[in-house]
């Protein structure tokens, strides 16, 4: 958040009155370093209207009426620095301790920007004649390979806005530090949750001898859509947040069966 802004007035002095020097901002007694990793729950909904457009509770999903069944509710993994949650969140999470709960405000410039008119245009409803189902207001749609919602229908006429769903709006954010996660061999089984969160973690073989690691991949996993660009990621990130490992080799063993 925002410092307090030192030059707020306080009122005139006379030209005989000595300066005061502005008190030096002390650091935080505790602040957590980049690249720490951390468990979180949050609930974030919007100011104006209190709807509720992400949440790691299940409870407050299916009280907002947006659970999703196949999501997995539980604390969501984020290192600090890596873009993981919005930035704003993550200043708030710097000085938190394990345990403690906070509830604030995110700006639109410091969340997804404000509305910019010119993200609106306007097309002739026969330009959706390939859209499957019937146009109605607020229905998502692709539009030369960009994304956006039906503002309005009329004459003939489609609008569609193609600014993020979230800009120009304050949101309301309430996170709790569940834990801080110091072990190396853990922040490798939550880097591989995190990519691979349909595999109980427990069945996948972790290795972890710097400077590498293995990481055998239970049987269950190989048919997954998004496998293969999972390991990938799953490989850059174990080097890039864990210091002393250069190598992460991703092994599938196939068995023969009787």
């Amino acid at each position: 958040m925002p410092p307090t802004d030192p030059d707020t007035p306080t009122g005139e002095k006379g030209a005989e009155e000595e300066k005061v020097s502005e008190p030096v901002q002390e650091a935080p007694k505790h602040a957590l370093p980049l690249g720490s990793f951390l468990l979180v729950d949050y609930t974030i909904s919007v100011k104006e209207t209190g709807e509720v457009v992400d949440t790691t509770s299940e409870e407050k999903a299916k009280e907002a009426g947006i659970y999703d069944a196949s999501r997995l509710y539980e604390p969501r993994l984020a290192i600090i620095g890596k873009g993981m949650l919005l930035r704003a969140i993550e200043e708030e999470l710097l000085t938190m301790s394990v345990g403690e709960t906070k509830q604030f405000e995110i700006s639109p410039e410091k969340a997804f920007g404000q509305r910019d008119p010119g993200k609106v245009k306007v097309y002739p409803i026969r330009k959706f004649r390939d859209v499957e189902g019937p146009l109605t207001v607020g229905a998502r749609v692709t539009v030369d390979g960009k994304e956006g919602i039906i503002r309005s229908i009329g004459s003939g006429r489609v609008q569609v806005d193609f600014n993020p769903y979230l800009a120009g709006k304050t949101l309301v954010c309430n996170v709790t530090l569940r834990k801080i996660i110091t072990d190396d061999l853990e922040k490798v089984q939550h880097i591989i949750h995190n990519r691979l969160p349909d595999v109980d973690i427990q069945k996948f073989n972790i290795e972890f001898a710097p400077p590498e690691v293995t990481i055998t991949v239970p049987e269950e996993a190989y048919l997954l859509p998004n496998l293969q660009v999972a390991k990938r990621l799953i490989a850059k990130e174990i080097q890039e947040n864990i210091q002393g490992i250069e190598r992460v080799r991703i092994v599938e063993l196939y068995t023969r069966q009787a």
